[in-house]
């Protein structure tokens, strides 16, 4: 069975919620991961998808949108959490009050998103679907 398990939902295109992709290297490894809504144009332009996120024929995207209610296999989850320590990809998130970038809206902080956690899993080559 799965390791982890994402539960989405069928996502319009460029409509700001998160996706679920399979994320292929060009050396063939691979990856199911979240893909912020910001981040998935770009993406899919700048790996020969000119056209970006487009609707198919059933009307909506080809990548679902992300949920956020992931499912575990216990067992494998705490061996992860053994091996790695909890430690998970963190990053900084800052809102600024306009384009000019100066100035924080509000104070930033460290931050990690629970589907990060499929990044780590993945790196010990578990099944995630």
């Amino acid at each position: 069975g799965l390791h982890a398990n994402v539960v989405t939902m069928p996502r319009k295109a460029k409509e700001a919620a998160g996706s679920i992709a399979r994320l292929t290297h060009w050396d063939g490894r691979s990856i199911v991961a979240n893909v912020e809504y910001n981040q998935l144009e770009p993406l899919l332009k700048a790996t020969g998808h000119h056209e970006g996120d487009v609707n198919g024929p059933d009307g909506f995207s080809p990548y679902p949108g992300n949920t956020n209610e992931l499912l575990f296999s216990l067992s494998e989850y705490v061996s992860e959490l053994e091996e790695n320590g909890g430690q998970m990809p963190e990053f900084i998130n800052p809102k600024y009050t306009d384009e000019s970038r100066t100035k924080f809206k509000s104070p930033t902080r460290l931050e990690c998103m629970m589907q990060d956690f499929l990044k780590v899993i993945n790196a010990s080559k578990a099944k995630v679907g």
